[in-house]
């Protein structure tokens, strides 16, 4: 009997991306040698593109989100910053409705953010899909 492939929610790929991307920043590791430690996602397509889309345009997500905080961006939180991140990539993308991208990025601002951050993640994203 052959085992049935696991396909991965969309919801449960968010998570382990933003679970690699906060290993990443903390850590100090190179992308690669984080994902030895996620080989179970290997074949999980969705989780490998926002990955490498969030890793290939850091460095503009932070200037955006920069403009729409009132502190300097080293000052987020780890979980809140990489949860804007991960929904600047998906709102770029535009394969999602933007209030499908928020309420994602409320839900994972609640699960592992701090108390209050999700209305951080809420009020920036808010401003940058009303600018555009």
């Amino acid at each position: 009997m052959t085992k049935p492939t696991k396909t991965t929610s969309p919801t449960r790929s968010r998570d382990k991306v933003l679970q690699t991307l906060y290993e990443l920043e903390l850590g100090g590791e190179e992308l690669n040698e984080v994902l030895k430690n996620h080989s179970s996602e290997k074949s999980n397509k969705f989780y490998k593109e926002i990955l490498k889309g969030v890793s290939e345009n850091l460095e503009g997500f932070d200037e955006t989100i920069q403009d729409y905080v009132d502190r300097p961006i080293q000052q987020l939180d780890v979980i809140e910053k990489n949860i804007l991140r991960i929904s600047l990539y998906e709102l770029k993308k535009k394969e999602l409705d933007s209030s499908i991208v928020i309420n994602e990025a409320i839900r994972m601002a609640k699960k592992y953010g701090s108390v209050e951050g999700y209305k951080l993640v809420n009020a920036v994203l808010d401003k940058i899909i009303k600018a555009h």
